[in-house]
């Protein structure tokens, strides 16, 4: 007999709705968001939902724009293993992917959420990204949507990437506008081809935080602190990590430039460079592919690899202490990926070549960036500057095309 498979469901009723309410208030007056969702029903069935992810805040935007459907987010492997967002994110039922790498499961996890009628969320261009602007759709995405024939929506937060910058301490007080559309009925899709539904997906989410609300200010006392986790070079002498953020300022301790951050995320006093992401564009440029980029890293695995779980009990039965981390080396190149170290006390070692490469990098900026090997999540802090985790990403994007 075939195991009965288990039910997605959907987050429980009696806690959605309140939470929802008290969330939904405090992001309209301190954030002041702004939701227009005239093209969504709310009493149809089964949909797919595609939202821009220019904020670490957009699962937040989106349910809003959403209510009163309670959704089923897709969300990154990477949340699962924090302890204390695991429980939540199991109450809301929501559907853990690996990122950037096939995960079979997580496919399979979908197909019974829009069978079961759920309202289904997805971020497709898989990360959050750091320089504000949009990144490719995640492959196979617009497979997923052909074959699974629901309407789908889509959902952006203009205004959002300039209020929560994924390099920033803190957020910004100015506003958001939530603008939710129907891109498919639905029964269409079934006639069209596999790359004009991507091309229709990609357009619709497109996005570039720099030019979202430009008249609007984006208050902040320290608008530039925290730029120097995704800008390691200085433009005019080329050094690196040599950039101090202070309030609205940055400056660099080799040539003394000196460039100014203003509420609507300009920038001045570099020649060339206009935002943020002119300055991280400007960076990526100097990567040379024709080199491997190479560092010493800390590391932290999660979970532990299925094959060495015997080892590590006996270890534990002999006292040793077992804490998930470690050290090595890293090295990203054309050919691929190669990691040599040590993972608690245990010679750890994988490469992933050709086809297993990712398509890209999450991260963490000036700490860590992920990348998935079989099972295992590693989370890898280059040594001894963690702020080189964005070159790693950049050389990755720049590897692809992106």
């Amino acid at each position: 007999m075939k195991k009965k498979q288990k039910k997605i469901g959907k987050p429980l009723a009696l806690l959605y709705h309140p939470a929802f309410l008290l969330v939904s208030l405090y992001y309209r007056l301190r954030y002041r968001v702004h939701i227009d969702n005239s093209d969504l029903d709310p009493e149809a069935g089964a949909a797919i939902v595609l939202a821009t992810h220019t904020s670490n805040k957009d699962h937040f935007l989106t349910a809003m724009a959403l209510y009163p459907r309670r959704v089923t987010f897709v969300m990154s492997q990477h949340f699962f293993e924090k302890k204390a967002l695991r429980p939540i994110l199991r109450l809301m039922c929501a559907i853990p992917k690996k990122m950037f790498c096939p995960d079979a499961s997580s496919v399979l996890s979908m197909i019974r959420a829009i069978r079961e009628g759920n309202t289904l969320v997805l971020f497709p261009e898989g990360r959050l990204t750091c320089n504000g602007k949009s990144c490719p759709i995640t492959p196979g995405t617009a497979d997923l949507v052909r074959r699974l024939g629901v309407p789908v929506y889509t959902i952006t937060a203009e205004g959002a990437g300039k209020t929560f910058p994924k390099w920033a301490k803190k957020p910004r007080i100015g506003r958001i506008d939530v603008r939710l559309r129907k891109l498919f009925a639905g029964p269409e899709l079934k006639n069209m081809e596999l790359p004009d539904v991507e091309q229709a997906i990609a357009d619709a989410i497109a996005h570039n935080a720099w030019e979202s609300l430009p008249n609007v200010k984006f208050r902040s006392r320290k608008p530039a602190e925290g730029l120097d986790t995704i800008l390691w070079r200085c433009p005019r002498c080329g050094a690196e990590h040599t950039l101090v953020c202070k309030k609205d300022t940055v400056t660099c301790t080799h040539c003394q430039l000196e460039a100014r951050v203003d509420a609507h995320g300009q920038i001045s006093g570099v020649k060339g460079i206009k935002t943020v992401y002119d300055w991280y564009e400007h960076n990526a440029r100097t990567l040379d592919l024709n080199f491997p980029l190479e560092c010493a890293c800390s590391v932290r695995i999660a979970p532990i690899d299925p094959k060495k779980k015997q080892e590590l009990r006996e270890r534990r039965k002999n006292g040793a202490k077992i804490t998930n981390t470690g050290e090595g080396k890293f090295s990203l190149s054309r050919e691929g990926i190669v990691f040599d170290g040590i993972v608690n006390g245990i010679g750890d070692h994988f490469s992933l070549l050709g086809k297993d490469v990712p398509g890209a990098l999450p991260i963490t900026p000036g700490d860590h960036f992920d990348v998935y090997s079989g099972n295992v999540l590693y989370f890898i802090t280059p040594e001894p500057d963690s702020r080189d985790a964005v070159k790693f990403v950049a050389y990755m994007d720049k590897m692809h095309g992106n």
